[in-house]
């Protein structure tokens, strides 16, 4: 039955790792790292206190984590190469880095915001969002499918538009913000 549900899940996982980290490979690690914790911890699952789904998540957004502090490096590099460096590819890492669908969820109100950034990037669930944020579940519930709504609009507008303007975003936002976004709103309700 467990192993059941990890390989029904496997899909999901990987493409929540690829969204987190950018590299299929890299992605397709994390969530082997995961599978094997979960296993290794399935008598610890507990359906009562959140659905599978969200447990999974929560071991493959850990194990991202983790593997950003792993493999986080320091480097010594002269000041002038340094400079150099930032000079050449500051604005070829922004652009790799930030995504059209990262930056509209960022233009959600944050009500909508919070939770869809909680339930639907993060993995938590529908009852832990709500204590997060402080409502009820079906406010939760009511406040994603309005951020749906409101980005599948925005998707269809640039579609719409693609070739007449490129659209323009104030502030480029990552993956990183998104997580660290996520890990202030668990911080500040705990």
């Amino acid at each position: 039955m467990f192993a059941a549900d990890i390989e029904k899940i496997i899909p999901e996982l990987r493409g929540f790792a690829r969204m987190l980290c950018g590299d299929q490979v890299r992605a397709d690690d994390i969530v082997q790292n995961a599978c094997l914790k979960a296993w290794r911890a399935r008598a610890s699952f507990n359906p009562e206190k959140g659905s599978f789904k969200s447990w999974m998540m929560t071991i493959t957004r850990n194990e991202f984590l983790q593997d950003l502090r792993k493999n986080k490096r320091m480097d010594s590099h002269a000041p002038s190469d340094l400079e150099d460096w930032l000079i050449a590819d500051c604005q070829l890492a922004k652009q790799a880095e930030c995504s059209d669908a990262i930056q509209q969820v960022f233009t959600l109100e944050r009500d909508q915001r919070d939770v869809f950034i909680l339930v639907v990037a993060m993995g938590y669930s529908y009852e832990e969002a709500a204590k997060i944020c402080n409502c009820t579940v079906g406010t939760v519930k009511s406040r994603i499918h309005r951020a749906r709504a409101k980005l599948q609009a925005l998707r269809e507008e640039d579609a719409d538009t693609a070739p007449q303007r490129s659209r323009e975003f104030p502030t480029l936002y990552s993956i990183q913000d998104l997580c660290g976004y996520a890990d202030n709103l668990v911080h500040a309700a705990a």
